[in-house]
């Protein structure tokens, strides 16, 4: 009885985890698309942002802002190209 309830509250806590991590949209100045065959950060035409479904919002905050340091940065010395 004790492992049924046991499995069962962990189900459950999963359950309201993925729930959270599908539907909880904060705002990282840029909107973001969770994927789950993503292998990291994908920037689409300044538009929006790819990155993997297991990422923690402080993984997808400090990418996207490297992104734009990098984007900053490429863009200060002359340098050509997308990200």
């Amino acid at each position: 009885m004790d492992t049924a309830l046991a499995a069962t509250g962990l189900i459950a806590s999963l359950i309201v985890y993925l729930a959270y991590k599908v539907l909880y949209r904060p705002d990282f100045g840029i909107p973001v698309r969770r994927k789950l065959m993503s292998g990291g950060l994908h920037v689409r035409r300044d538009q929006f942002a790819e990155v993997p479904l297991w990422w923690s919002n402080l993984q997808v905050q400090r990418a996207i802002h490297n992104h734009w340091k990098e984007t900053l940065r490429r863009n200060a010395l002359g340098r050509p190209g997308a990200a």
